[in-house]
């Protein structure tokens, strides 16, 4: 089942579009968030577009992430093998003033109940370069595991028994139910 808008936690997640490409490849070419990235050549115009015709399918779930009307980053889970239910997870946030809040963990869990609960996926890898510590730290707060260098799993049970989430949506329901 394939949802073009995911929302939950005050935060909306919008099916990246063709009309975003050009957004998107904005904030890959900033240095900010292509230092992070594997791939730090700049981005063309014929590149993005090529990329998006390449990833616009079933096997992979591109988000712009957006809070109180703002367009502030990208999540995905991409190369999608549904043999096994494992995708790759990613994601930035682009807009500085949302960095170190808890905006990023509220996209992550909406994508991930998506990901486990509708999709039925089994676990989730994610590649992670060893110099990104605050990746790596946000990594392990959702659930994620290193298996080998540079290489983190999450498996369905571990995000479902995860304390860090589930004590964020107690005190969520808690704050939001009046």
């Amino acid at each position: 089942m394939i949802y073009n808008i995911l929302e939950g936690y005050d935060v909306v997640l919008k099916r990246l579009t063709e009309d975003k490409i050009e957004l998107v490849r904005h904030w890959r070419n900033d240095p900010k968030i292509s230092k992070y990235m594997e791939f730090r050549d700049h981005i063309t115009p014929d590149m993005q577009r090529a990329w998006f015709e390449k990833i616009n399918n079933n096997d992979n779930y591109y988000f712009i992430i957006v809070y109180k009307g703002n367009e502030i980053g990208l999540i995905n889970i991409k190369d999608i093998d549904w043999q096994i239910g494992q995708g790759e997870s990613g994601s930035f946030i682009y807009d500085d003033k949302y960095l170190n809040t808890d905006i990023a963990y509220r996209a992550h869990i909406v994508l991930y109940d998506y990901f486990f609960n509708i999709l039925k996926g089994k676990s989730l890898r994610a590649h992670i370069l060893a110099d990104n510590n605050r990746s790596i730290r946000f990594s392990c707060f959702l659930g994620y595991k290193e298996v080998e260098k540079n290489q983190y799993i999450l498996i369905d049970k571990d995000y479902f028994n995860n304390l860090n989430r589930s004590r964020f949506i107690k005190r969520w329901n808690k704050l939001y139910s009046k």
